[in-house]
């Protein structure tokens, strides 16, 4: 019954926190980390990690990324134009650069440094939207700029991620062992886009045909699980083979049912189990060097308004929507902490970036909306 209660015991911190967050127009998941954390080791040490509850987090990344894919639509990313492109490159590669800058200058590990630069380089831009539909200002080109590019930041910071990882598992940082990987990943893609889309479309028709009561939802877990499996086990990245599942599924006639139900299983249940967890995990002691910690998080913030502004302006935008454009794209949040999390439980980064990581998610989360509205003014 010890994991039962410890279920009970992170959901009902979820549900409160997410609740109380709400309650102030901030993110859900803003509320969850930070119950996490003051029941964690970082103050009451009322809830501790633990193999059991990392098992089950991990489903929440699955279907988190999952459902990251189903909402790619990769017709719309073509629709948004060569500005959120630009926007998005330039919001990859300067704060990655960053990444590594510090990483260079304090003489970590190449890998530690890739991982931080990998992190910096996503982009959430949910409390983004939420502040500019309040303004009004959504529905207009520096609005869906600023949508169109968190949505290739996302998938180019997992393609990140995935050829990162690989590396680091591999201990591989030849130039001829990253072309490698990097072209295998790319195979990898292609191969599970190509096949995914016709399972995707035989998967349907079977749903239609079949009376058994949520077939629908258990046919997607398979093949959900079966992508990252398959991921994992080529070293991939489980999560890019749940991405991959997503977009296929995106083009499926069932997509609304299959989003339906899996969101209700995912943000029901396992999603706030993995974002308490994330919370109760990092403990802001591992942040030894405070000095360091705050020139990542300033990085964090500048990286990103000065690398998707700059290329917004060269896009076409005025220096001021530039700015606008920046500054929208400044927020981390699910991606970030993934890649956090896979990073630490597979050893290939240190507690310190992981804990970094959640208070680079906390400020650049807080920060966004008030500067959003005093440069919208």
């Amino acid at each position: 019954m010890e994991i039962i209660l410890q279920i009970t015991l992170f959901l009902l911190v979820a549900k409160i926190g997410g609740e109380l967050a709400e309650r102030v127009n901030l993110p859900p998941i803003l509320g969850e980390l930070l119950g996490g954390m003051i029941l964690g080791p970082s103050l009451f040490n009322v809830l501790k990690p633990d193999d059991v509850m990392a098992n089950i987090s991990q489903i929440g990344i699955i279907l988190l990324m999952f459902l990251a894919g189903l909402e790619t639509n990769i017709g719309e990313m073509k629709r948004t134009g060569f500005v959120s492109l630009l926007t998005a490159l330039g919001g990859v590669v300067v704060p990655l650069l960053l990444g590594l800058l510090v990483g260079y200058l304090y003489g970590w590990k190449i890998t530690d440094s890739l991982f931080l630069g990998t992190i910096l380089t996503a982009t959430s831009v949910g409390i983004t939207v939420r502040t500019l539909m309040d303004m009004g200002q959504l529905r207009t080109d520096v609005g869906f700029t600023i949508l169109g590019a968190a949505v290739i930041d996302d998938v180019i910071g997992i393609i990140i991620f995935t050829i990162v990882g690989g590396v680091a598992l591999n201990e591989q940082v030849s130039i001829l062992g990253f072309l490698k990987l990097t072209g295998f990943i790319a195979l990898f893609f292609l191969v599970s886009l190509k096949f995914g889309f016709w399972i995707s479309g035989k998967l349907s028709r079977i749903m239609t045909a079949l009376r058994t009561q949520e077939v629908s939802l258990t046919l997607t877990i398979i093949f959900i699980f079966a992508l990252a499996i398959i991921g994992e086990r080529i070293r991939v990245a489980g999560i890019t083979g749940a991405f991959i599942a997503g977009i296929v599924m995106s083009n499926s006639p069932q997509k609304e049912v299959i989003s339906n139900k899996v969101s209700s299983l995912g943000y029901g249940f396992f999603v706030p189990l993995f974002f308490v967890y994330i919370g109760v995990n990092a403990n802001i002691y591992d942040i030894t060097m405070i000095d360091l910690a705050v020139v990542v998080i300033i990085l964090a913030i500048i990286g990103k308004i000065f690398g998707s502004g700059i290329m917004a302006f060269l896009g076409g935008f005025s220096r001021r929507d530039a700015l606008k454009i920046g500054i929208g794209m400044v927020p981390r949040m699910e991606v970030a902490l993934i890649i956090a999390s896979l990073g630490l439980t597979s050893g290939v980064t240190s507690p310190f970036i992981y804990s970094l990581t959640v208070a680079i998610v906390l400020v650049t989360t807080l920060v966004t909306p008030p500067l959003i509205k005093l440069i919208f003014k």
